[in-house]
């Protein structure tokens, strides 16, 4: 038999593992020696540690080869025999399986499954069935797509006559278990996930296993009941496969160099004694010391990370110290974690970066945020054309993807940059952002209905080259892909003059291998199927960050980066569930995650390791652990991060206080409506810009109707109702239908019930009633007492009579009463003000409506009232004690008004009239945050 030893995982590994070589072996044997490590970096790594370590010792080297390309030789070999499915074609032929599966299953496994099919038929092809009775429809279904997924598969590779890459490695390690001869020396350093031949090396009588980070430390008892998800069960299940007692393995080290026997073991170090303890060359002594030492832990920082990670350990005991050079960073936000990430990437060096990322959209932020380092700067446009172009036909045209598409600085269909950018501007702001269109004859309609486009033939003109230019995509609908693929390159070649596949760059060779690996592929693809296709394989070349942690590597990494470090993943798997595990003979999503939290410790060895994690997020129990025996120091990256994020120079702020002159406010004061007056009192700002300055906010790319729109619409349908009385829903189906905006059928469902109660409610109601209609009343100004502070002009005009105000109100509903009175109604879809926000005087609208009413029609006002208009029923909400407010806005109106008719008055942006405002579009404009 063999023997087995363990390593620490550090710097001095690989140079360990050289001394271990020269002192174990006789010179001429070495040649003879056959190292298997993890990794091909743990390859070069160790040939390193030969030629600066002792390298004169020997003049041939052993033969060093790695796990993960362990059959790499003889496919060069036989390069001409042995052809190896493409990575590109084998994920796309496993993609086609998936929706043959899902059509014929009526079932909605995700594509992207088709990246973790092939590591799921190699374990399955090296492992026996067995059977299981306690099966339920789900397992069932999921035991059927593994059977037929390994049936199809097989008949798929023979038909292509090529081979999976691991099957080829499998079989050639099965090659390799057979041709083992007894007299070989061979040395296998790692865990591994095939058992079988770390079995056979260890059946050789000169077969050696070294494994890394065998912690020796834990109690017996505890080492007996390892829980699955313990960082190390994987090495206690392949330790009981070898039939190999933990006390029986050496610490490389000291393998041959034994303590001598007149060493006392009270003198000894934890690590010497543990390694004393269980090495049978040395002295056998009682183990009571190890419950005293634990009862007060102390030792190395590896010592500290055993008990991190060593949940049978109980951390209250640990006296001091530190684990190593660990830094937590915890972030306020996923974005900001992403910075930090990339900082830490940038100073550190990438070449000296093993990073690991947990969170995916936390990996695409980190990706964009390294384009230096990556192939995605050069490519990127390219691959936003990609993209754009078939994102303009799956969303239906929608403004957004639309723009991004004319944009995008490779599309200027001849014009030059400057006239184009005039003609994407007016597109945008004048139908875009004016319409609410839904479909390519939505937009021409639009454009052919505006009148005073001055780019209108030039819009057109760029919209039908498009048209044209997709046609042929369009009508390859349902085709194959690879006709799909070819299609679409010839729409890119005509829309930008570019043809990709000549490219001579990343995206140039990705056109070409995805082109021909879609060939003779039976993916029948609608464009929303392509879309998803092509985007997978984009990300998956271009914006892919997170390591692949079942290629642990031995090498010793200078900096590690644990992001999005929130908690554990999950190994649980809809469609491998614990009796499907069980059936396949697969390790149990338990075993799973013990083996990640021994890869997790082996990449905690490193150097340096920064764990980046949110704020927002539940902190996992191994960081609980971890930040006992941290040391609580200073984040210097996030500091770092906040100083290069904070400009050099700022200038102040200030609140805005615009202040127009009087000839100006003169002339836009003439003539106020109520809303005008309600927006001064609440938020002088907001009137200057939308009533002096006269601007508006555009609506948003892709506008989809609000309660305002629809409160418009249902206030026509109302009042073209009441004129007639004939035919409520006629009218309202016909205004729903015509309306320039694209209401969904949930506004339909509203907008019929509001009418049957309105309709309902107002025959309860027999007075005489106006709608719609205009009321005005004059509103005087006081002259200013002190007119020195005056330019001459608004002195020359306060020397003449008063200035006259006209307030115009325009009413919902009034209602003649019999009584000679009048009611004043205010139709409120969301919710009306109360009775004390009106009081208040920040929302005066029925108040001034009631002065108005009163100056034209000499009528008392004897109602004000919201009716609200609900589903059920009208919610009729009458204002109180209104005469009051009535009289003191009619007595402080007119010195109100004066005032902001004055030069020297600012119309201020103030942030506590946020709290009366439901809706304000000039917040971007106020600045609230800058100067608050």
């Amino acid at each position: 038999m063999g023997r087995v030893f363990t390593v620490n995982v550090d710097e001095s590994l690989f140079d360990v593992l050289v001394q271990h070589i020269f002192s174990e072996y006789e010179r001429e044997r070495i040649p003879e020696v056959k190292i298997i490590l993890p990794c091909k970096r743990d390859v070069i790594a160790l040939l390193s540690a030969f030629k600066n370590h002792n390298a004169k010792k020997c003049i041939i080297l052993p033969e060093i080869v790695s796990l993960e390309n362990i059959d790499e030789e003889d496919l060069i070999l036989n390069l001409d025999r042995v052809k190896v499915i493409k990575p590109t074609k084998r994920t796309l032929l496993l993609i086609q399986f998936i929706l043959e599966w899902n059509r014929k299953n009526n079932d909605n496994f995700p594509i992207d499954l088709a990246y973790s099919l092939p590591s799921l038929l190699d374990k399955i092809q090296s492992t026996q069935t067995t059977d299981c009775y306690q099966f339920d429809e789900h397992s069932k279904k999921i035991e059927n797509f593994i059977s037929l997924l390994t049936e199809t598969w097989s008949k798929t590779l023979k038909d292509l006559e090529v081979v999976d890459i691991l099957k080829h490695k499998s079989d050639y390690i099965n090659n390799m278990i057979i041709s083992l001869q007894k007299d070989q020396y061979i040395i296998f350093v790692g865990i591994g996930k095939d058992k079988s031949l770390i079995r056979a090396i260890y059946d050789l009588p000169f077969g050696k296993i070294i494994l890394p980070n065998l912690n020796l430390k834990i109690k017996e008892k505890d080492w007996k009941s390892l829980d699955k998800k313990h960082y190390q069960y994987c090495l206690k299940d392949l330790l009981d496969y070898l039939k190999v007692d933990r006390r029986d393995v050496s610490f490389l080290p000291e393998a041959c160099s034994p303590v001598p026997r007149h060493w006392d073991p009270e003198n000894l170090t934890l690590n010497e004694r543990t390694r004393w303890l269980y090495n049978e060359n040395w002295i056998p002594v009682s183990a009571t010391w190890m419950t005293e030492e634990r009862a007060g832990i102390t030792g190395s920082p590896e010592e500290y990370l055993d008990y991190v990670f060593d949940t049978t350990a109980d951390l209250s005991k640990v006296s001091s110290g530190h684990v190593g050079d660990i830094e937590v960073i915890t972030c306020d936000s996923r974005e900001e974690e992403a910075q930090v990430t990339s900082l830490i990437i940038e100073n550190e060096g990438y070449e000296n970066i093993s990073l690991v990322v947990f969170d995916k959209l936390l990996a695409a932020r980190i990706a964009c945020l390294s384009r230096q380092h990556s192939a995605i700067p050069e490519n990127y446009p390219y691959i936003t054309l990609l993209l754009y172009s078939i994102e303009v036909l799956t969303s239906n045209w929608s403004s957004v993807s639309l723009l991004s598409l004319l944009k995008h600085r490779l599309v200027t269909f001849g014009y030059t940059q400057e006239e184009y950018t005039r003609i994407l501007s007016e597109f945008e702001i004048e139908i875009l952002r004016n319409f609410s269109t839904n479909g390519l004859s939505d937009i021409i309609n639009a454009i052919n209905a505006h009148k005073k486009l001055k780019y209108k033939e030039d819009i057109l003109l760029i919209i039908s080259k498009l048209e044209v230019i997709f046609n042929p995509l369009l009508r390859s609908i349902n085709c194959s892909i690879f006709d799909v693929v070819a299609t679409h390159l010839q729409c890119i070649n005509i829309l930008s003059g570019i043809n990709f596949s000549e490219l001579n760059s990343e995206i140039g060779n990705f056109t070409c291998n995805f082109s021909n690996a879609c060939e003779g592929v039976g993916i029948k693809c609608s464009l929303e199927l392509y879309s998803q296709i092509l985007t997978l394989f984009l990300e998956k070349e271009f914006f892919f960050v997170a390591s692949d942690l079942n290629k642990f590597s031995l090498y010793h990494n200078k900096v590690v980066i644990l992001a999005g470090f929130n908690e554990a993943p999950s190994f649980q798997s809809p469609l491998l569930n614990a009796l499907t595990r069980e059936k396949f003979n697969l390790p149990s999503a338990q075993e799973e995650q013990g083996y990640f939290f021994y890869t997790l410790h082996n990449l905690f060895c490193a150097s340096k390791v920064y764990i980046t994690r949110s704020l927002s997020h539940r902190k996992p129990i191994l960081l609980q652990r971890l930040e006992i025996l941290l040391k609580e120091g200073k984040q210097p990256y996030r500091d770092w991060l906040r100083i290069l994020n904070t400009p050099e120079c700022t200038v102040p702020c200030t609140q805005p206080m615009p202040k127009p002159q009087t000839e100006v406010r003169k002339e836009k004061m003439q003539v106020m409506s109520c809303s005008a007056i309600e927006k001064l009192i609440r938020n002088p700002y907001s009137f200057y810009v939308e009533y002096i300055l006269g601007l508006k906010q555009l609506r948003d790319l892709n506008f989809k109707p609000s309660i305002l729109e629809f409160g418009t619409m249902v206030h026509n349908i109302l009042a073209r109702y009441l004129r007639n009385k004939k035919s409520p829903m006629s009218i309202a189906r016909e205004a729903f239908s015509t309306s320039q905006f694209n209401f969904s059928n949930m506004w339909w469902v509203r907008l019929q019930k509001i009418i049957q109660s309105f309709v309902e409610f107002d025959e309860t109601r027999s007075n005489y009633v106006e709608l719609e209609k205009n009321f005005s009343c004059p509103i005087f100004h006081i002259p200013a007492r002190d007119t020195g502070s005056c330019d001459q002009y608004e002195t020359a005009w306060m020397t003449n009579k008063p200035q006259e105000i006209s307030l115009i109100a325009r009413c919902d509903r009034v209602e003649y009463l019999p009584s000679g009175q009048v009611a004043i109604i205010d139709y409120k879809l969301g919710t009306p003000p109360s009775n004390e926000e009106v009081m208040s005087g920040f929302f005066p609208q029925l108040i001034l409506q009631a002065l108005a009413v009163e100056h034209i029609t000499k009528r008392e006002v004897s109602e004000l009232a919201y009716w609200k208009l609900d589903y059920d029923k009208i919610k009729v909400i009458s204002i109180q004690n209104y005469r009051y407010k009535m009289q003191e806005l009619k007595n402080d109106l007119p010195g109100f008004l004066s005032n902001y008719l004055s030069n020297s008055t600012p119309f201020i942006a103030s942030p506590y009239f946020d709290k009366f405002l439901r809706f304000n579009s000039y917040k971007q404009l106020e600045r609230v945050g800058e100067w608050l």
